[in-house]
């Protein structure tokens, strides 16, 4: 078993001294377990290498440390303490990092960072403990937009975190990348693009759709411009009020509704539920701003949805206009709403790009990806750092 919080090292390693043949012990630290795409992506990380035998850990803060999906019985947690719980927010997560520059590395042959904050944390923490971890940071977004220019705070803060997400790309790190596009954004030509990928026995076409009057259009509902609502919302107010069509809205947010159409709300917590949330919908609409990779939308794709997304980077990997998706410039609500009155007008182009969606996702399986991912960790530990990238 690891150690309780207050000795934060990790136990002593098994079988050959080959760092490529004996268990590794690998820290993924946090800077909080949510529901996102992200989170969800390195659980199934943490899983394969544990399945694998390898030693893995998650550091978390103890304000957001339950984890959005089943873990592996040879994953653990370790909830870092932030202070009592009337403290503000914004110095709690304060707290968790300082504690995180200081135990990120403890023991640890990877140390694998994730987010530009817990990048700097990893850094720290080898400098200042003097430990010999491998670091990597797997970029699954490009930050200085998403969490910088794009975040809801005021323009001085976006402006530092654009600088310290920018920063943080420069740090000596083992940069893996999710897809080419984000390989380019970071200007490091030798990060290893590991890809993405889901879990096909979830994210299955569905055997049939029900019959009705109108068309579903589905979008998630999200805070803030980056992943696109509003202007979702924008483009709703663009579409002919005799249009027919009705909304899902998945959404954990308390979000603004259009008031021009009729509106189902969700709120799916766990894969199971998105994948159901998709199987209802004829049409299912990404309109982000900036992704990595924009996971949403490929998922909509295996469960035979029409997709309708914005240009807006990482889908690039997967994306292919008047195949599998129509696609629009980001940020620009007319041609979002005249997208999705095509959509809802043609059926014939809806079982076309369906069709082609199904196609596309059935080469994106999760389980080569994962492989890649382990295989590439256990060359880090083992001081072969490799460069490129396969196709996915």
């Amino acid at each position: 078993m690891w150690e309780r919080e207050l000795e934060p090292s990790l136990p002593p390693r098994e079988g050959p001294s080959n760092p490529r043949d004996r268990a590794l012990r690998i820290t993924i630290p946090l800077a909080g377990f949510n529901l996102s795409g992200g989170v969800k992506s390195l659980i199934g990380v943490a899983n394969a290498l544990a399945a694998r035998h390898h030693i893995v850990r998650f550091l978390v803060p103890d304000f957001a440390a339950n984890p959005p999906a089943p873990l592996h019985p040879g994953v653990q947690v370790r909830a870092l303490r932030s202070g009592p719980s009337w403290l503000a927010s914004s110095l709690r997560k304060v707290i968790y990092l300082a504690r995180l520059a200081t135990t990120a590395t403890a023991g640890a042959d990877v140390c694998l960072a994730n987010y530009f904050t817990t990048a700097y944390a990893a850094w720290l923490s080898r400098a200042l403990r003097g430990d010999h971890a491998r670091l990597a940071y797997n970029v699954r977004g490009y930050e200085p937009l998403s969490h910088g220019l794009m975040a809801r705070a005021s323009l001085p803060s976006r402006l530092v975190r654009f600088a310290l997400a920018w920063l943080s790309y420069r740090l000596p790190l083992a940069m893996i990348c999710t897809t080419e596009w984000l390989r380019d954004r970071i200007g490091d030509p030798n990060a290893y693009v590991v890809g993405h990928g889901i879990d096909l026995r979830v994210f299955r076409p569905t055997s049939a759709r029900a019959r009705r009057p109108y068309v579903l259009v589905g979008v998630i509902g999200r805070h803030g411009n980056v992943k696109g609502y509003p202007d979702f919302l924008r483009a709703v107010e663009w579409l002919p009020p005799d249009l027919p069509l009705r909304i899902a809205l998945a959404t954990p947010d308390a979000v603004a509704l259009p008031p021009s159409f009729a509106v189902e709300v969700s709120q799916p917590t766990d894969e199971l539920a998105m994948a159901a949330f998709y199987g209802e919908c004829d049409v299912f609409v990404f309109p982000s701003r900036a992704e990595g990779f924009g996971l949403p939308a490929l998922e909509a794709m295996a469960r035979g949805c029409a997709v309708l997304t914005s240009d807006c980077g990482g889908v690039r990997a997967f994306a292919r206009p008047g195949y599998n998706c129509l696609m629009v410039a980001p940020a620009d609500p007319p041609a979002l709403a005249a997208a999705i009155a095509r959509l809802v007008q043609d059926a014939d182009l809806r079982v076309r790009l369906a069709a082609g969606g199904v196609e596309t996702a059935r080469g994106f399986g999760q389980e080569a990806v994962l492989d890649r991912f382990c295989a590439y960790l256990v060359q880090l530990a083992a001081g072969r750092q490799t460069a490129g990238s396969p196709r996915r």
